[in-house]
């Protein structure tokens, strides 16, 4: 019975994992951002069901090279994009299609809107919670409600927000 062929590309990996790693350190910048490229590859290259035709030490490398490239872009775009004025999640990721980047940010809308709308009392909650990391305690003091009163508004935000993207773009 052979070892099958997840176990030799298991045993490839490893006995090119050093020249994987010194490969993609020049392309990532650092030998840690090449380890992590080097460790993507080989959750990418053991388990994949292809033919016999890829699984060579030529296909490995090809995977570093891609991850290696994704990576590089990715940084250059979050370093060249990010500002003060816009979170990191709000950045598309180079992976993203045009479609997904426009319906990530039609979601982002949506939810801006519907927090727009908010009564202001629940807006006003869901703001302390949410973006201000205040407890349910903290924001009844502040406000002079119960703790149950602040609970209440803050699901009622939650639940309006929810019911608003649930209706889709």
């Amino acid at each position: 019975m052979g070892i099958g062929k997840n176990g030799e590309r298991y045993a490839m990996y490893l006995q090119n994992r050093k020249a994987l790693v010194d490969y993609a350190t020049p392309l990532v910048g650092s030998r840690a951002e090449a380890e992590d490229v080097v460790q993507d590859a080989y959750l990418k290259f053991v388990p994949a069901e292809t033919g016999e035709s890829v699984s060579h030490k030529g296909y490995l490398f090809q995977i570093v090279r891609n991850l290696s490239f994704n990576r590089r872009r990715r940084k250059k775009l979050e370093e060249s994009v990010a500002s003060p004025d816009i979170p990191w999640w709000a950045l598309p990721m180079p992976n993203d299609t045009p479609e997904d980047s426009l319906l990530f940010h039609e979601r982002v809308k949506t939810v801006a809107a519907t927090v727009d709308a908010l009564p202001e009392r629940a807006r006003l909650v869901l703001q302390m919670y949410r973006f201000d990391g205040l407890s349910l305690k903290e924001i009844a003091e502040i406000l002079n409600l119960s703790t149950t009163s602040v609970h209440r508004l803050l699901n009622d935000a939650m639940r309006m927000i929810k019911e608003e993207m649930s209706r889709g773009p």
